[in-house]
Formats: structure tokens, C-alpha cells, sequence
């Protein structure tokens, strides 16, 4: 179960580092601009906040109680959510946009991406809802839960240095074309991942 838990967490940190918003544009246009260490300090101001937001909301979720009635509630809020995400990936209208940058000072760049994604609701929410899946329907243990995080996290940050080391290779191919494609193939997950968390309300009866 570790090991699941691990390669699940993985899973949920590929589909979240590709998301392609501020942060991603912020991390293309650095490395671009100044290089690859330039973009490895914006991923890590970005790992920081994913780190402090993570601890915050798994101690938020223990307020909730454990129970049926509280895994019905999660499943249903969460399954919501996520909903909400796929419909608004199906249906966005991302404009390409980077940043113009001219900073090089490391502490700088790591405070331009921790505030990037830490001022971002979306981005604790998103960790609020796992935190509350994992403890209130797939029912993971305390080490299963950090040995998730772990697998998230590492995904992030491996995919945002590969972000950051391919990042004139990648520029050629993104336009609004690439971004509604991208965006399609995320809602249509985010939609499944929904179905799987009302599967068992709809249909195990």
C-alpha cells in the first residue's frame, strides 16, 4: 500500500505541474530568459508554497470527523470541485502570455513563484480536497498519506525542472491551439476523476 500510495501520489502531481497557468509561463520565460537556474528558484519558491499549503490543509481536514456521513459529504464536495475544474478547462480560452523578466537574484525568483502559487485559491483548495479524500474516503493511513505527498511532490518538481531545462525547445509549440488542447485533455480527467468519487454512491448499493 505504500508503494501504491507513492505512485498515486505521483500521478496526482503530474496532472497538477501541468496545468498550464502563471506559474508554468513564469517558469518558461525565466529559463528562457536567464537560463535554467533562474527556473530551478522559481520551482523551488513553488515547491515551498505546495509544502506549507500541504501541511495546512492536512491538519484543516482532521477537523472533519470520520464516518459515513462525512465520506458521503467529501465525495460529493470533492466529485463538485473537480466538476467545476473540467468545466473549466473544457471550456477556457488561455491566452499565451509571458512575462517580461529581468530578474536574476535567486531569492527573488524563488519569492516571484512562491507567491505565484501560494495567491492562488485554486491551489489550496485542490490540496484541501485531497487531503480530505485521503483521510475520509480512500482511508489512508498517516504514513500512507505522507508517503502521497511525497510522490506528489517529487512529480511537481521534477516536472517543473524539466519545464525549466526544455524550455526553449517547449516555447515553439505552445500557442492557443496547444494550450485548448491540453486544457481538453485535463477537464476530461478532472471529469472521470469526479465519476470515480460518485461512482460508489451511484452505483454499489
Amino acid at each position: 500500500m505504500m508503494t501504491y500510495a507513492f505512485f498515486y501520489g505521483l500521478l496526482t502531481g503530474f496532472l497538477l505541474s501541468i496545468m498550464l497557468g502563471t506559474v508554468f509561463f513564469c517558469l518558461v520565460q525565466n529559463s528562457i530568459t536567464n537560463g535554467f537556474k533562474s527556473g530551478a528558484y522559481v520551482a523551488i519558491g513553488v515547491i515551498i508554497s505546495d509544502i506549507i499549503m500541504i501541511v495546512l490543509s492536512y491538519y484543516n481536514a482532521t477537523i472533519f470527523p470520520k464516518g459515513g456521513t462525512t465520506e458521503l459529504i467529501v465525495r460529493i464536495a470533492g466529485a463538485a470541485f473537480l466538476l467545476f475544474m473540467g468545466y473549466n478547462n473544457l471550456f477556457s480560452k488561455k491566452q499565451v502570455l509571458f512575462p517580461n523578466t529581468d530578474v536574476k537574484n535567486p531569492l527573488r525568483l524563488g519569492s516571484k513563484g512562491f507567491m505565484l502559487n501560494i495567491l492562488n485559491p485554486a491551489n489550496y483548495l485542490s490540496w484541501l480536497a485531497v487531503a480530505a479524500t485521503l483521510s475520509n474516503v480512500l482511508h489512508f493511513s498517516y504514513g500512507q498519506r505522507w508517503m502521497y505527498y511525497s510522490g506528489a511532490l517529487t512529480a511537481i518538481f521534477s516536472m517543473q525542472m524539466l519545464i525549466s531545462f526544455g524550455a526553449n525547445w517547449l516555447k515553439k509549440f505552445i500557442s492557443p491551439t496547444f494550450l485548448s488542447r491540453v486544457d481538453l485533455v485535463l477537464g476530461i480527467v478532472f471529469i472521470l476523476f469526479s465519476f470515480f468519487l460518485l461512482k460508489p454512491l451511484l452505483f454499489d448499493k
